[in-house]
């Protein structure tokens, strides 16, 4: 139990991780029961995700006392205080599960239970995409195996059957009623019903469209499964000011003619039956999703830490498409060193990303262009053989006046793109670009230093509401520096800041702890344990009195919630191991291969996605090329 107490030890004032703030038995139990494997003293290499740094002695065994009470009130043996002192031992392989059975008690029945969660309501309210969100969260933030059951893949007259049995043979794959000894330890089970279509899959008895069939699936799911039901309903109205772009994008994902999908769901709500109101369905545990986030019922949801972290996502999630941004801070002088951690300021080549960030964030993000490139003639060049050579007045079809490429230049300038900003010189400030051909010649035959060119697609966009997002760590807040804030006017007489600055501490690195300032080379030297333990279990290791990746993934839970809840584009200044789990959660990758992900220097990465399961991804180098490509912070 020592690796459970530690995290009541009190830390530095300066960078201490917001994981090792929480209450005694939240640190003890951070996912509401005690995960495996249960060994005594500092257990650095802890791949439950459990917080904390290694307290004196004093601490310890008082943490060690309160540890045990609570067991003792959960029914399990009471351990003393001396138990929890024992020698600093580390074990590379994973405890005998002929000795770990489940405890018990500290909320941890949740864990255990069977849940299946059915997803209800008229067609084309974005059930499927629900599903898909609750099923992610459910496995990125709290380890649950999840399992997606869709009705219409089980039709015909035994269709109701075989669904029940998928349902046995998925929840009884693993049901040994031990804790698995994995190096990754699952939290439990969960399966997730819903319809594609949900039309076709009326009959179906696990449709869930009417009150007597919410009757059978639950008695159903209790008396075959011993699995406890949740149903969500979403209810949408035409006030929904993204509804008709949502219907529209349906129906060209399904090659539907216009006016398809209304018909098919003024049919469908013949049958369909509301979950009632007047109590005679009090008895289930359920949610209402009123136009999504606008106004949110539940019932017997509350009762349990599950319930209420559904509650709290779906109640977080909307269909419509929406647009990410990520990017890591500007090179810092960290990364030119190839130390760890820290509060760094900015390199000289950090302090150049930075108002190219801002030329991107100005047309692309606010402005709505779709390809943006930085391109730079060097020094030595023959600036106006280039550029003479390479741009034109002539625009493509729709655009007027500027200066166009002719040609690809690379460094993804296209043909057509138009030249909107140039940069006398690094460190200088961006400038618009002449009108003429002649007159930018003239301006790069008057210096002798590079001159840096923005290309854009399109100019004059309407603007469109944006946000902005870093972590409180210096080079951060200098990277964002340059980005300008307008004002934007919306109806009513309302208006919105452009790009306002928010900054998360949760948004913070990964805290090293004792390896702060330090370099690989310098850690493998001074602790090649250390080093190795990391290199075997990179997602679980938890520095000395420092932080996981698990930490990182228990910090970022609330951001993503709130991210979820957007419709205007976000922009998230960040970090390599934050955007690795940041990237991860986005786009569906398993968190154990989130810690390989790259996520390079003076790079934005656009992820674009909707509730029609498609994801795209974008990635702008807006530079400078850095001459080492190592930061040192691949081993992150």
């Amino acid at each position: 139990l020592g690796g459970r107490c530690r995290g009541l030890a009190a830390l530095p004032a300066s960078r201490t991780p917001l994981a090792h703030r929480q209450p005694a038995l939240e640190a003890i139990a951070p996912n509401g029961s005690l995960p495996p494997p249960f060994r005594c003293g500092a257990d650095r290499h802890d791949s439950s995700g459990s917080t904390g740094a290694r307290p004196s002695r004093p601490v310890r065994v008082a943490a060690a006392a309160v540890a045990a009470a609570a067991l003792a009130a959960a029914g399990g043996a009471a351990l003393g205080p001396a138990q929890c002192e024992g020698e600093r031992q580390l074990s590379t392989s994973p405890p005998s599960s002929e000795h770990l059975s489940t405890m018990q008690g500290l909320s941890g029945h949740h864990l255990r239970n069977r849940m299946v969660t059915s997803v209800i309501g008229l067609p084309l309210r974005g059930k499927a995409h629900m599903a898909r969100r609750l099923k992610r969260y459910l496995e990125f933030f709290h380890g649950f195996e999840v399992e997606l059951f869709d009705v219409n893949e089980y039709s015909g007259p035994d269709g109701d059957q075989r669904m029940l049995e998928a349902l046995k043979s998925f929840f009884e794959a693993d049901d040994k009623g031990t804790i698995r000894a994995e190096k990754y330890v699952c939290s439990g089970r969960f399966a997730i019903i819903y319809s594609k279509d949900t039309h076709a899959a009326r009959n179906s008895m696990w449709s869930g469209h009417s009150k007597w069939r919410r009757r059978w699936m639950s008695k159903t799911l209790e008396d075959e499964l011993q699995a406890h039901s949740i149903f969500v309903e979403i209810q949408v109205d035409e006030s929904t000011i993204h509804r008709k772009e949502y219907m529209d994008r349906l129906e060209r994902a399904r090659g539907l003619e216009p006016g398809t999908l209304e018909k098919t769901i003024v049919e469908f709500k013949k049958d369909y039956v509301t979950i009632q109101d007047d109590g005679t369905e009090d008895d289930l545990a359920y949610m209402k999703l009123l136009n999504y986030n606008h106004k949110v019922v539940t019932n017997n949801m509350m009762r349990s830490f599950l319930g209420s972290r559904i509650a709290q996502f779906l109640s977080s999630v909307h269909p419509y498409s929406r647009t990410v941004y990520i990017s890591r801070h500007g090179e810092s002088e960290y990364n030119v060193s190839k130390k760890l951690g820290g509060d760094s300021g900015l390199s000289p080549l950090g302090h150049e990303y930075a108002p190219r960030l801002a030329e991107f964030a100005e047309y692309v993000i606010c402005g709505g262009a779709e390809k943006f490139a930085c391109f730079t003639i060097r020094s030595k060049e023959n600036k106006a053989e280039k550029l003479k050579g390479g741009l034109s007045r002539v625009p493509r079809c729709g655009q007027t006046g500027g200066i166009f490429a002719k040609k690809a230049w690379g460094a993804g300038v296209e043909e057509g793109m138009q030249l909107v900003r140039i940069q006398r010189g690094y460190g200088q400030p961006f400038e618009d670009a002449p009108h003429t051909v002649a007159e930018l010649v003239e301006i790069a035959e008057g210096y002798s230093g590079p001159l840096v060119l923005v290309f854009v697609d399109s100019v004059g966009k309407k603007q469109e509401c944006a946000r902005l997002w870093t972590s409180s760590l210096r080079r951060t807040k200098e990277t964002a520096a340059l980005i300008r804030h307008p004002t934007v006017p919306l109806p009513g007489g309302k208006s919105w800041e452009q790009m306002r600055h928010c900054v998360y501490r949760t948004l913070d690195e990964v805290y090293a702890g004792e390896f702060e300032g330090l370099t690989y080379e310098e850690i493998k030297k001074l602790n090649p344990e250390d080093a190795r333990l990391r290199k075997q279990d990179k997602l679980g290791y938890r520095y000395p009195r420092g932080e996981s990746y698990y930490d990182i993934i228990a910090r970022l839970d609330l951001p993503m919630n709130n991210l979820e809840t957007y419709h205007e584009p976000t922009l998230i200044i960040g970090h390599q191991a934050i955007h690795r789990m940041v990237y991860a959660f986005l786009t569906g990758m398993p968190r154990e291969k989130a810690t390989e992900i790259s996520i390079p220097l003076h790079t934005v990465i656009r992820l674009e996605y909707d509730g029609t399961g498609s994801l795209q991804e974008t990635r702008y180098f807006l530079g400078p090329k850095r001459l080492d490509e190592d930061d040192g912070q691949s081993m992150l």
